[in-house]
């Protein structure tokens, strides 16, 4: 697998875990999760992964300032907060609220943000559309200024972030030769498409024939795809080889309502992970792909011997704003 320059800054592998409590409870398969919670700087989840390439590039290029933009309680911005404290790289937010104000009070990743001495713009729904606009203008504006500015784009999701979860799986298949069974599927919650893309990405190169499953947390199956593959497509033209074809099932059913819009259903099952397994799910991200496969499940999806793994990418934080 080609590989650019990377920081050291994930503790990593990150254990594969099997939850019986969690079979007793919801019936059907028996569930794995792989604890990407467990990356071990700043409980920053998969995110690190991604930006260990990302501020290898940003080094390398002499940046001293990174700008990257996300939700009020991203766990990617709030990744890349902590570990440019820890470089001693200056951090520009631009974080989207409903109005573009800032919160009357800081909690949860918004507050760590603030912690790790983070300069934050805060935009509205309607600016974030043009957020990449936005950070570049801003950049433009730091260089002028006489600094050096390195953008990151939302998630860290392009074809460097690719490569940090490209080795991740990776690092999965190694592992999951643990499992005695049939493994039906891998689930993932899916959004800015980083993820999804460099998933693929390996498990096409590695020819596993074990099906994905991306959980779409705010966009259509359609957008998700373009963006996947708008990744792959840039990774092609970098390195050369063919474009990824891995079997990746993409489900948009339990938006409700589109991100961060969480139901009361999805929230009684997110408490019930938390009391089965003592492990934090926010509402947003990996709390809404675990309702989706106990709906599944529900649904008759697996086989009563079949084995799924759940990737858990972290963002404990968010679950106490």
């Amino acid at each position: 697998m080609h590989l650019p320059p990377r920081i050291r800054l994930a503790q990593t592998p990150t254990p594969l875990e099997e939850f019986p409590r969690l079979r007793e409870a919801w019936g059907g398969p028996h569930i794995w999760i792989k604890r990407d919670d467990l990356t071990g700087f700043g409980f920053s989840g998969n995110k690190i992964r991604k930006l260990e390439y990302h501020l290898a590039a940003a080094q390398e290029a002499g940046a001293d300032t990174v700008l990257t933009c996300g939700g009020i309680q991203s766990n990617h911005c709030r990744a890349t907060a902590l570990a440019c404290a820890r470089l001693g790289l200056a951090t520009l937010l631009f974080l989207r609220t409903p109005d573009g104000e800032a919160p009357n009070s800081a909690t949860g990743n918004h507050r760590i943000d603030e912690l790790a001495g983070a300069s934050i713009r805060y935009i509205t729904p309607g600016q974030y559309v043009d957020r990449d606009t936005l950070m570049g203008e801003a950049a433009s504006e730091l260089v002028k200024d006489g600094r050096s500015p390195w953008v990151i784009p939302e998630g860290a999701s392009d074809v460097l972030g690719m490569w940090g979860m490209a080795l991740a799986y990776q690092e999965m298949i190694d592992q999951a030769v643990v499992i005695e069974g049939h493994l039906a599927e891998v689930w993932h919650t899916a959004s800015s498409a980083g993820t999804t893309a460099g998933f693929g990405w390996a498990a096409d190169r590695a020819a596993y024939p074990v099906p994905g499953v991306a959980l779409s947390i705010g966009d259509s199956i359609e957008d998700l795809r373009v963006r996947v593959e708008g990744i792959w497509s840039d990774a092609v033209a970098e390195i050369g080889g063919k474009m990824p074809d891995p079997e990746i099932e993409y489900i948009d059913e339990y938006l409700s309502g589109g991100y961060g819009v969480i139901s009361s259903a999805q929230r009684t099952i997110q408490d019930e992970v938390t009391r089965l397994t003592g492990l934090l799910v926010d509402a947003t991200y990996t709390g809404k792909t675990l309702f989706a496969l106990h709906e599944e499940i529900g649904k008759g999806r697996f086989a009563e011997n079949d084995h799924v793994i759940f990737w858990h990418t972290g963002g404990g934080f968010a679950a106490l704003a």
